[in-house]
């Protein structure tokens, strides 16, 4: 990352910074990778909330739409004239199947998973009542038992009613091993990977034999975007990360041409927060105004340019930098700011209104966060 911090100093601490180069290098190595494998992308935009970096993705030759976790998504990225949209997560209460059957007769292309004979039959009675047809895709539990219906018979019997409603049309059937994505070792995601796929396909296979096209079989993301392109079921991977990465996926390691394993370097990081160094009531403690309140929680972030520093969170407004004791000369300095490498990236973009955009290190632009806290 090129940081130009005396351009910086003007900027509210914290605050989300956008490294739009190395963002659009992210784009690109995605789509040539894709190109080469013969693969497509349906990009998922719950990472990033942003109609700006959405439009991106959509420029993109092998870009076959988007998705979104939720339906207040779908609609921001609508509002924005966005179109060809997936919600990856079910929907079965009245209200946002409503809103969903609304967005879907005024927007193009925008489809949702289904997992339950609840979801079905409701959401067949709304797009009913709005006469249109909705597009859905089954949604398969990996073994996560977090959304989802088993693969296999009940996923089949499920796609039987589907077929029954004339309300509906079935695209096919979605597959996200979220489990796999931040597995360290890639022989682990690739052998997890490669047993669900067999089980999507003979999941398909009963499709199929009902008379449904299943013309879509869609998920993966980042962490096995390689593996999962080598799959011929897949026609499209759900990748989110890839456009910023994160401190999570530092620890996650790829396969080398030789057989060994390297960190996981592929894409660039370019998401980080702008944090001020506030107090010192220690020499080796340098307490920052980024805590639970800027950075998600579930992973620590990292000090850029400074390896030997560790941050640890200290509350809802503060964090604290461990100095290293004979690095002292070099670290930040009290009153100074300091880059951090954001620690889960989808959560914490949820923490700001907007993203400082830098381009050749310097702020340019402010892209809204347009679907911020609709999850």
């Amino acid at each position: 990352m090129t940081l130009d911090l005396e351009s910086l100093t003007e900027l509210p601490t914290p605050s989300l910074l956008l490294d739009a180069d190395v963002l659009e290098r992210n784009l690109l190595r995605m789509n040539r990778f894709l190109e080469q494998r013969g693969a497509w992308a349906r990009p998922h935009t719950k990472t990033h909330k942003c109609v700006e970096i959405a439009r991106l993705q959509m420029a993109q030759s092998r870009t076959v739409g988007l998705c979104c976790a939720r339906i207040a998504e779908a609609e921001a990225l609508a509002a924005g004239g966005l179109e060809n949209v997936l919600v990856t997560s079910p929907l079965t209460t009245a209200e946002k199947i409503e809103r969903f059957a609304a967005l879907a007769s005024r927007s193009s292309g925008m489809w949702t998973v289904v997992d339950s004979p609840l979801g079905v039959d409701r959401l067949a009675e709304a797009a009913r009542s709005r006469g249109v047809r909705c597009g859905v895709i089954i949604d398969l539990d990996p073994g996560f038992h977090r959304t989802g219906v088993p693969m296999g018979e009940a996923a089949i019997e499920l796609g039987r009613r589907v077929l029954e409603r004339p309300e509906l049309e079935l695209h096919g059937v979605q597959m996200y091993a979220g489990t796999l994505m931040h597995l360290e070792a890639p022989e682990e995601r690739r052998s997890g990977s490669a047993d669900l796929w067999q089980q999507v396909s003979e999941t398909v296979e009963g499709l199929r034999a009902l008379g449904a096209d299943c013309p879509v079989v869609t998920g993966g993301g980042t962490g096995t975007f390689d593996i999962d392109a080598e799959q011929e079921l897949t026609t499209d991977l759900q990748v989110g990360s890839y456009v910023f990465m994160d401190a999570q996926y530092r620890v996650v390691h790829n396969e080398t041409s030789d057989g060994s394993s390297a960190p996981f370097d592929f894409f660039e990081p370019s998401l980080f927060v702008l944090a001020s160094a506030v107090s010192q009531s220690v020499p080796h403690l340098l307490t920052v105004d980024a805590g639970f309140k800027a950075l998600s929680m579930d992973h620590a972030p990292e000090v850029v340019d400074h390896p030997k520093l560790r941050y640890h969170f200290a509350g809802d407004e503060h964090g604290i930098v461990a100095l290293d004791r004979d690095d002292l000369a070099v670290a930040p300095k009290l009153g100074e700011r300091m880059v951090l490498l954001v620690s889960h990236c989808d959560p914490t973009v949820n923490l700001y209104e907007e993203y400082v955009v830098l381009r050749d290190g310097r702020p340019t632009e402010h892209w809204p966060v347009r679907a911020r806290g609709r999850a």
